[in-house]
This record gives structure tokens, sequence and C-alpha cells, in this order.
């Protein structure tokens, strides 16, 4: 996947993948559009239940798991704050409660991206717990206001699986593939969905700036 190459040579939007909402509801001000640029800022957690208590995210409407298709989230984005605090800055979701969801991009300490998913194997926090990927990515999410082009490739195989590829300003990151449990009591999902933005454990305070997001179908080739 990391060697994938983009065949298309007009990508289409995508239809449901490219139409975002403010994802559970905000702090007045926290997430504001001005033409192609999306601003993000420190908000309390307006989701219910679980741990983490900050978050400003914008979602898209779903896909069902049987959809077969390469998406192409692309965005320039930029993070300015003091704080090295572990965010996550996109996420694939199925509406699960409790576990971590089938992908998310985390950016941790460092800088660095990590991708994170569990599988949920029945109620409550009834997980596998793992990453996608054992490394973490070589380039770094940047704290100091300074804009970096991100984008991830999303290949769904119409099983409900699906393979995942990072890049940040051009060069190829890190890459996973999630495959949900067959077992009886196990979740299956009813749909996907894709979210961007910021979602973190503490509160903490920054400003992302996302220009020109957009997702995009594509044709993908090795």
């Amino acid at each position: 996947m990391l060697s994938a190459i983009f065949l298309s040579a007009a990508p289409v939007l995508a239809g449901p993948l490219n139409e975002w909402r403010v994802s559970c509801g905000a702090d007045s001000g926290a997430i504001t559009k001005r033409a192609r640029t999306w601003t993000f800022r420190t908000s309390y957690n307006h989701c219910s239940g679980g741990i983490f208590k900050q978050r400003a995210e914008i979602a898209t409407k779903h896909i069902r798991p049987s959809h077969k298709g390469a998406y192409l989230f692309d965005s320039y984005v930029a993070m300015t704050t003091g704080s090295t605090e572990k965010f996550d800055i996109f996420q694939i979701h199925d509406g699960r409660m409790g576990c971590s969801p089938p992908l998310k991009l985390t950016v941790v300490r460092s800088g660095q991206i990590e991708l994170t998913s569990d599988i949920k194997t029945g109620p409550g926090e009834s997980c596998i717990r793992g990453k996608l990927s054992q490394s973490r990515t070589k380039g770094q999410i940047r704290r100091d206001g300074a804009e970096q082009h991100l984008q991830v490739l999303v290949d769904f195989d119409g099983t409900g699986a699906f393979d995942t590829t990072v890049w940040l300003d051009g060069v190829a990151q890190i890459s996973g593939r999630y495959e949900p449990s067959n077992e009886p009591e196990a979740f299956q999902p009813a749909k996907y969905y894709f979210k961007h933005g910021v979602y973190s454990q503490n509160i903490f305070d920054y400003v992302l700036t996302s220009r020109g997001m957009k997702v995009t179908r594509v044709r993908v080739g090795g």
C-alpha cells in the first residue's frame, strides 16, 4: 500500500464521504468554516459517555460496509498549540459505543502519527486492542502553525475490511489493514463514516486549520 499509485486522472468528489457536518455539537465558535478553510478550536466534548473531555470534530455522511471503492482524504492542516497533548486528527468510525473505532490517526506527543484501531468483540469495552501498524511515522505533525499536506487513502474491499495509507507532505508514512471480527457475538458495523478535527482525552488550548479539505474517489494500483 505504501507504493500505491493513483491511477484516476480525474478523481471525483466522494458523495456522502465528502458531505460534512459538526459531530455531536461543539462550544460556540469552536468550529467555523470560511471559504474552503475549516478552523477548529478547543471545545468541551458534547458527546455522551467516554473519558475524552475535548472534542471539536466534523463528520461525514455514511456508506455501508458492503461498499467497495478507494477514497482519498486530502487537506492542508496547520496546528498551533503550546501543548504536547496527544490528539486524534482523523477517524473512520462505525458508530460503536466503547472501544476505539476501526481507525484513528493519533498524533502522539512527539508529533508522530500512529494508526490506532480496536476490533469490537462484544458489548461495552469488549475489544481486541491494538494498532493497525506497529510503527509510528517518521514525519511529524508540527505544532507551530506551519501548514502541512495530510493525505489519507482508504480502500474499502466490500467485505467490511479496508486498507489505509497516510502521506505527510507528499511522503508515504504508514499503512495498515482493518478487518472486523466474524465471530457471532462480535459487533458488526452497519456503516462507515469519516471524522476530522481534534479529539483528545484532556482539555488543551489549540487552533487547527484545515484548508482545501476534500474527499475524492480514486482508483489505485501498485
